[in-house]
């Protein structure tokens, strides 16, 4: 039995020996390996018969039969054939194997990878990850009558890259649903193809459709025509393009669509309407001219103030105010240079511009091996504001200068006594502005609000934070429960003590880097602090305290309980002069954050700060996440605020839940009422089917909202495999961008 399954190797491999030469031995190196019951020999063939087990490299091949040309090094196998390489496995009923090329042609061959499922009448495989497949099918349902699948009549699949196909038919169990001439997917971006049917208050009923396109061997894009029935037909394309050697992107994105109930300005007089002309135009870059120095794009243009509201809110909660940046970059080990400009090219739009500024970033590093740090920033720029034409009280709404900044920090961090953490600082900082306010009683759009003379500023900052730690452990703490096995506790006291001295009051700046209202207290530390206009003399002690718990789990130790507690005296009070914080008092409110993880089934997030040594206001925002039982789930949250003068007061109740009523069916939803208003603000129901392959959810959704209150009837068929097997179909009304897929960087 040994000598019938040595036998075959040894013949084979006398055979290509002597029929290939010195030079394709020195070709092929792979060492090849066969077994069989029974081996013979023909002119130029050799050939196995019987339980054939071929490897070559990681590819091992089983068969029936087998033959090997001496010639061509081909390996033809026929029957019950099952090719294995890596992760990858192909079966059918014959096919032909290239020892040098690697190369594997099947003829009704089924393959599988992951969950990606394949059969064709002719399969081609080559080493470099190309597949090429005629007549075929394909789907990730992994049953004999799959729910869905794919025809065509060509497919040709580049891993890591992207998929061809050709003349593509798509089924729901036998049924056909449609059928596209030419699909091509990216394996890095959106499906190839997508259709999102829905209807809501705004659109009225809709249709969104995208198909992706090659441009390139690094360069895909994307072609959108939308149907909304309120607002008319929608064009949009998108171009993406990836440097793999150098890191480096591009993005761009354009939309048009003559608007057929185009509406009145968000922020103009009631009278004004908005050109029936929307469109979007959109360019991001991030060319790599070495390792150390890049450029960096961000154009952005709208047809009015009203574009994201219509048609991208999403993109409009992240970037409301969409400007463009043009900059250029060198960074070093511990520097970086930046060049800047910055520009608003949209009408109607509030803008801080830089035309343009030079940045020099110096990050913290030691200084002459003293144990001492240095970190510093210098910045010139000429800036410019423009203000909204209905907040100006006057006619002349905007004015700009030129600033010189230049900030120097020393810190000395210690150790003392082994547990005690001390980081003294100091710092200076000069700036020079060639505008100033003229008088304090002005406001910005008074034609001699920025008529002041130049102005020179001088700032001295020093401070002091310290920390130390405690622990205790308590072994007998053991509750299966609450997943408690031991507990260790950790408290860590911290103080920051800040002290800033300033030869100017901000009121005689004028604001361009200026602190916004917010309910949070503002960084006391510098650079942290960036708003450079704001920057005003204070003395301001933080004081706070960090707890937690902590068990062990799985041979890990988990924070179990976490909570930190800090507030602010303030010696000096801060004078932000355009803003005041929420919190004026010597006492800010004591804020608490808690995050409490007990099990894997169950996260409470709470948040808080109380007037409790001071006046001042109330907000608490809370959020439970509750796995009741296998089949229940809930959500629940809240967000309180009172006496906030730069908020109204809210208290926000917000719920949801998810029950599996069996298998195959869900139902779940989500609500949120404002009590303060009594006014439930968003509602959204959906029942959900299983459909092996796919998860199906019909779901009814309604928000309250000043003008006008909306209404969407959504219908979203998701394919539940994973994110990186793609196949070209997507259904998702809630991908209603008009623009493609976005990238971050």
């Amino acid at each position: 039995m040994i000598f019938r399954r040595i036998l075959p190797a040894l013949l084979l491999a006398f055979a290509f020996r002597s029929a290939s030469g010195e030079d394709d031995a020195a070709r092929s190196q792979v060492p090849i390996q066969i077994e069989s019951r029974e081996t013979t020999k023909e002119g130029n063939l050799a050939i196995a018969r019987g339980d054939v087990v071929i490897n070559v490299g990681e590819t091992t091949i089983y068969c029936d039969y087998a033959q090997c040309d001496m010639v061509t090094r081909d390996v033809l196998v026929v029957g019950d054939v099952r090719i294995f390489r890596g992760e990858k496995i192909f079966s059918g009923d014959r096919a032909i194997y290239n020892i040098d090329t690697k190369s594997i042609t099947g003829f009704e061959f089924r393959t599988a990878s992951g969950p990606f499922l394949a059969q064709a009448h002719l399969f081609v495989s080559t080493s470099a990850g190309a597949f090429e497949a005629d007549r075929g099918l394909f789907t990730t349902d992994n049953t004999s009558d799959p729910g869905y699948h794919l025809r065509a009549r060509k497919v040709r699949i580049f891993k890591n890259d992207h998929t061809e196909y050709e003349n593509v038919t798509v089924y729901v169990g036998r049924t056909p649903v449609f059928w596209l001439p030419y699909l091509y997917q990216p394996s890095k971006s959106d499906q190839s193809f997508s259709i999102a049917p829905g209807s809501n208050s705004t659109w009225g009923p809709f249709l969104l459709t995208r198909v992706a396109f090659p441009v390139s061997d690094n360069t895909y894009g994307g072609l959108r025509l939308d149907y909304m029935a309120k607002k008319g037909a929608g064009l949009g394309v998108d171009l993406t393009q990836e440097e793999k050697k150098t890191g480096g992107w591009g993005r761009f994105r354009a939309y048009y669509t003559d608007d057929k109930a185009p509406g009145t300005k968000d922020l103009g007089s009631a009278n004004e309407q908005v050109s029936p002309t929307r469109f979007r135009v959109s360019v991001q870059d991030r060319t790599y001219f070495s390792e150390t120095v890049y450029t960096s794009v961000n154009f952005n243009r709208l047809s009015d103030i009203n574009f994201y509201r219509d048609f991208l809110p999403a993109e409009m909660r992240t970037d409301p105010n969409p400007d463009s940046v043009f900059a250029i970059t060198k960074k070093g080990e511990n520097y970086a240079v930046n060049l800047e400009v910055r520009k608003q090219f949209n009408k109607d739009f509030e803008s801080a511009e830089s035309l343009p500024g030079l940045a020099l970033d110096l990050k913290r590093q030691p200084f002459l091996d003293s144990g001492v740090f240095y970190d510093g920033e210098t910045s010139v720029a000429k800036l410019r504001r423009n203000f909204l034409k209905q907040q100006a009280l006057f006619e002349y709404a905007n004015y700009d200068m030129v600033r010189l900044d230049s900030f120097h920090q020393l810190t000395y961090p210690k150790v003392l006594g082994g547990w005690l953490s001390v980081i003294p600082r100091v710092g200076v900082r000069g700036t020079h502005y060639d505008s100033s306010v003229s008088s304090p009683r002005l406001v910005p759009g008074d034609p001699l609000y920025a008529s002041g003379g130049s102005l020179d500023r001088v700032v001295v900052n020093a401070g002091l934070e310290g920390s130390f730690k405690m622990s205790r452990e308590f072994n007998g703490v053991e509750n299966r429960t609450w997943g408690l096995d031991g507990l260790r506790h950790i408290i860590q006291p911290f103080a920051n003590l800040s002290w800033v001295s300033s030869s100017r009051n901000p009121a005689e700046i004028l604001p361009m880097d200026a602190l916004s209202g917010s309910s949070k207290l503002s960084a006391i530390d510098f650079p942290q602090f960036n708003t450079i206009d704001s920057i005003s003399s204070w003395d301001i002690l933080r004081l706070g305290v960090r707890n937690r718990l902590q068990t062990r789990r799985d041979q890990q130790t988990l924070n179990w309980v976490e909570l930190e507690s800090f507030m602010d005296l303030r010696l000096q009070q801060p004078d932000y002069a355009s803003i005041k914080t929420a919190d004026g008092g010597r006492y800010s409110n004591l804020f608490n954050r808690l995050k409490w993880e007990p099990l894997p089934w169950a996260t409470v997030n709470f948040e808080s700060q109380l007037p409790v040594f001071d006046k001042g206001f109330t907000e608490f925002n809370t959020s439970t996440n509750l796995q009741a039982t296998k089949d229940l789930t809930f959500l629940v949250g809240n967000r309180y605020i009172r006496g906030n003068k730069y908020f109204n007061n809210s208290d926000l109740v917000t719920g949801g839940a998810r029950w599996r009523m069996s298998d195959n069916w869900a139902f779940r939803f989500e609500e949120s009422y404002e009590v303060v208003t009594r006014q439930m603000e968003y509602q959204s129901y959906s029942v959900d089917r299983d459909l092996r392959s796919w998860m199906a959810s019909f779901s009814v959704v309604f928000r309250e909202r000043i003008p006008r209150n909306e209404t969407a009837v959504l219908l979203t068929l998701i394919l539940k495999d994973i994110p990186s097997v793609r196949l070209p179909l997507h259904v998702d009304p809630q991908a209603s961008s008009s623009s493609g897929s976005s990238k971050n960087h």
